[in-house]
C-alpha cells in the first residue's frame, strides 16, 4: 500500500467518525457518555489525514530517491487491492446497522452467588416513576431497603417469550456494543396477557409492582413484576439502556 493510500484511509477513517457523530448513529456502538473522546478522534484522524494528504500532493512532483533499488530498477507499488479498504470504511458512515437486538445481545450468565448489597437513592417521586430494567433487577437482588417493595413504578422495553411465560426486556451496554447483555422481568398479574398477545420484541411501557423477593438464586435473580398496565410505545431512538 502506497503512504498517499495509507494517508488517505486515515482521513476517510476520521471523516466516517465525524458522520456518524453528526448522524448520531455512534450511539449503536458505544455509550453516549464517550461522545467528548469521539469528538476529539474524529478531530485529530480528520486533521494528520488532510495534512499528510496535504504534504503528499506536494510532493509529488520531486523525485523520490528510495525509489529505485541498488540495481538501479524501480519498483512498482501494488497498491490496487488496498483501495478495496476504503469500501468498508464509507459503508460504516452511510450503511447504519441497527443497534443490537435480544438475539445479539450475550445472556447474563448464571449467577453463582447472591448479589453484593449496596445503597441504592430514593426511588423518583410520584405514583408510578419510570425505573429503568437494569436498576430495578439489581434493586431487586441486592438493595436492602427493599425499596420496590410495594412501591408501584414503570418499566420500558421490549417483550420477550420464554417457556415460562413473557418478559420485558432491554439490552444493556456497559462501554461498547460488544460487552451488551440483555436484562430481563419476568411479567406477571392481570396485565401479562397482555404483553403476551404482542409480538417478540414489540415495546410497551408496564406498570406494576416487583413482587418481593422474586429475585431468588434459583432463577438467576430475575425478578417478577405484577402488571396492572400494559402500553404498546414507539420504538426509542437509542434502544439500550446504561
Amino acid at each position: 500500500m502506497s503512504r498517499f493510500t495509507q494517508n488517505l484511509v486515515l482521513l476517510l477513517v476520521g471523516a466516517s467518525m465525524a458522520v456518524m457523530l453528526l448522524r448520531g448513529t455512534y450511539v449503536h456502538y458505544v455509550k453516549p457518555a464517550l461522545l467528548p473522546w469521539l469528538v476529539i478522534a474524529a478531530v485529530v484522524l480528520v486533521g494528520l489525514g488532510l495534512a499528510a494528504v496535504v504534504r503528499d500532493v506536494r510532493n509529488a512532483g520531486r523525485p523520490d530517491e528510495h525509489h529505485d533499488d541498488a540495481h538501479g530498477h524501480g519498483h512498482r507499488h501494488r497498491g490496487g487491492l488496498a483501495w478495496l479498504l476504503l469500501v468498508p470504511i464509507a459503508m460504516v458512515a452511510f450503511i447504519v446497522p441497527p443497534p443490537l437486538d435480544a438475539r445479539g445481545a450475550t445472556a447474563a450468565p448464571p449467577v453463582t452467588s447472591a448479589p453484593k448489597p449496596r445503597d441504592f437513592p430514593p426511588l423518583p417521586a410520584g405514583p408510578a416513576p419510570t425505573v429503568a430494567v437494569p436498576e430495578i433487577v439489581m434493586r431487586a437482588a441486592a438493595d436492602p431497603a427493599r425499596s420496590l417493595d410495594g412501591r408501584t413504578i414503570t418499566a420500558t422495553g421490549f417483550t420477550l417469550r420464554y417457556p415460562d411465560g413473557v418478559y420485558l426486556g432491554r439490552v444493556v451496554i456497559v462501554c461498547c456494543a460488544a460487552d451488551a447483555q440483555l436484562a430481563r422481568i419476568r411479567l406477571s398479574g392481570p396485565a401479562a396477557a397482555t404483553a403476551a398477545a404482542f409480538g417478540e420484541e414489540t415495546w410497551i411501557a408496564v406498570e406494576g409492582e416487583v413482587e418481593p423477593g422474586s429475585a431468588q438464586a434459583v432463577n438467576d435473580y430475575v425478578p417478577t413484576m405484577s402488571a396492572a398496565t400494559v402500553t404498546r410505545i414507539e420504538k426509542p431512538a437509542n434502544t439500550y439502556a446504561y
